[in-house]
Formats: structure tokens, C-alpha cells, sequence
């Protein structure tokens, strides 16, 4: 079959939305593809789902929600010779929008890579200049924010505990001299 690039920010930014979308719709097929943590199942009482389906079924299906209708006509026409052909490039994609998470990520620092994003628009130290780069972000934390599979920042501790005040308050010093032994 024929190569084609194809593009996903700027003027094909499009695509994005219909992964997102497809993705918002097709809830059990975004579990899935998302691995679904057995944390978050317990968390919300219900049982893990285990996919019995294999990935490239469900980037199969993404593909299809976003090229059929594609706005290049040559995309599309080669979309129905040979839908198989955009499995890669929507997987490869998702790896894509996995890496920015993540370096969006890095750039909040730890603690705003827990927080939700209703906690940063209220964060006066949020750069919203950032997030008109990678607008997805909102979308994507929604479903990643806890899935250290996804989010690397995501620390498995509880975020109620303290670690780094309790290491401190444990490494701290007294203030007492030593004794003298005589």
C-alpha cells in the first residue's frame, strides 16, 4: 500500500478530538485500552475489566471514527483500501499523547500531577499558557491522573500521607547537646 504521514496537531488537530471523543464514547474499550488498574476497580467497586479483545481491535475501531470522514479526501480513500494500514499510526499516536502527558506532567512538578484539574485552574501558579499547547491534557489526566502506567509523577503512596515532612521530622536533630559523660 501507498505511505501516507499523517498528522495530528495544528490544522489536523481534528483527528486528537476524534480519538478523544471516541474514547469518551466507548468507556469499557478506554478501560481496556488504558489498562485497567485493579486499584481503581476496587476504588469503584467493581471488578477489573480484562479484555478479551486485543488492542489493535480497538485502534481498528479508533481508526475508523477518525478516518472515515477525514477532511483530506486522500486520507480517507486510503483509509477504506486499507484500514489496517492506520492501526500503527493511532497506536503510535496514543504513545505520542503519552510522552506530552508526561512532560506537561513534569512540569507541574509532582504535586500538580496529582491534583486535579479543577485544583489547578484555582492554583494561581498554573501557567495556562502551557496547557493552550497541549490542550488535551484536562481529558487525559481525567483518565490517567492515577494510573502509574500512564502517569509517572503519580506516586502509588497515599496523597493524605506526608512522606517528606515525616522523613524530615525524623531526620531532624535535636536541639539538646549531647550529654557529657564524665
Amino acid at each position: 500500500g501507498k505511505k501516507c504521514t499523517i498528522h495530528w496537531e495544528g490544522v489536523c488537530s481534528a483527528r486528537t478530538e476524534h480519538l478523544l471523543a471516541w474514547c469518551k464514547e466507548n468507556e469499557d474499550a478506554r478501560i481496556k485500552l488504558f489498562s485497567d488498574s485493579a486499584k481503581d476497580a476496587k476504588e469503584q467497586g467493581r471488578k477489573k475489566k480484562q479484555s478479551g479483545t486485543s488492542r489493535d481491535t480497538f485502534y481498528s475501531q479508533v481508526a475508523q471514527a477518525i478516518f472515515l470522514n477525514d477532511k483530506d479526501l486522500e486520507v480517507q480513500r486510503l483509509f477504506k483500501e486499507d484500514p489496517k494500514a492506520f492501526i500503527k499510526p493511532v497506536s503510535t499516536h496514543f504513545g505520542t499523547l503519552k510522552k506530552k502527558y508526561n512532560e506537561f506532567n513534569k512540569e507541574l512538578k509532582q504535586s500538580g500531577a496529582r491534583k486535579t484539574y479543577a485544583e489547578l485552574q484555582e492554583d494561581p501558579m498554573m501557567n495556562h499558557t502551557k496547557l493552550e499547547k497541549f490542550p488535551w491534557w484536562p481529558e487525559l489526566h481525567g483518565w490517567w491522573c492515577t494510573n502509574p502506567a500512564f502517569n509517572y509523577a503519580f506516586s502509588t503512596a497515599d496523597t493524605g500521607q506526608d512522606f517528606a515532612s515525616a522523613a524530615l521530622e525524623h531526620f531532624t536533630i535535636s536541639k539538646q547537646p549531647p550529654a557529657l559523660t564524665t
